[in-house]
C-alpha cells in the first residue's frame, strides 16, 4: 500500500503594481499546487514566486491546513 505523498509548507510572495508584497503560507505537496492555491485567489497580473518554506513545527502552530493560504 502505498504512502499518500508528503506535504511541505511554501511562502509564496504576492507582487502587484504599487502595493506591498504579501507572503503567504500554503501546505501542498508540491510547489505548483502551492502556486496554483494562491492563484485562485490573486489577481492575474500579480507575480507569484516561491521564497521559502516552514518547519512542521511552525506549521502545526499555525494550524495550516492542506491549500489553505494563510497570510504571514
Amino acid at each position: 500500500m502505498p504512502k499518500p505523498p508528503k506535504r511541505r509548507a511554501y511562502l509564496v510572495s504576492v507582487s502587484q503594481r504599487r502595493e506591498a508584497v504579501r507572503v503567504y503560507a500554503v501546505l501542498a505537496t508540491a510547489p505548483d499546487e502551492a502556486l496554483e492555491a494562491i492563484a485562485l485567489n490573486a489577481l492575474p497580473t500579480a507575480r507569484l514566486e516561491i521564497v521559502g518554506g516552514l518547519s512542521r513545527d511552525l506549521v502545526k502552530r499555525l494550524r495550516l491546513k492542506p491549500l489553505e493560504p494563510l497570510l504571514v
